[in-house]
């Protein structure tokens, strides 16, 4: 039975604001998990609170989400409990790894310049680059 939708609220350890090393931990706590990542064999991982709605009713979920390099997240797991979710994104490897190179925010702009003329998108960076 699916649930439908999920909506999420990104913290400052999403990808979506940029990958800062200073967002990465040792591990996920219950204190740490809204702020940080991990990395885990050189999987960027971090756990984002949800909600689902159904029947009119609003459920949170816990979902583990994993970005690898410059690909797009994606949901690794889905927990109804934060607590499992921290457990499992722990445990998803025994090593580090090489950290993903740090970045800024990064907007893009498609613009269609004519008639018969193909779209023509453009990256726009967000702030100051970060310096490694």
């Amino acid at each position: 039975m699916a649930l439908g939708i999920i909506w999420f609220s990104a913290g400052p350890q999403d990808p979506i604001f940029g990958i800062n090393h200073a967002n990465i931990a040792p591990e996920l706590t219950p204190k740490n998990w809204r702020s940080s990542a991990i990395v885990r064999n050189g999987l960027y991982i971090w756990v984002a609170r949800g909600i689902r709605s159904k029947d009119g009713k609003d459920i949170a979920r816990y979902c583990v989400q994993v970005r690898s390099g410059h690909e797009n997240s994606r949901i690794e797991k889905e927990f109804a409990k934060r607590d499992p979710a921290l457990a499992y994104a722990n445990a998803l490897g025994s090593n580090e790894g090489e950290y993903p190179a740090e970045r800024s925010p990064v907007t893009y702009m498609t613009m269609r310049p004519g008639f018969g003329r193909g779209p023509v998108t453009t990256e726009i960076p967000l702030g100051k680059e970060v310096k490694g």
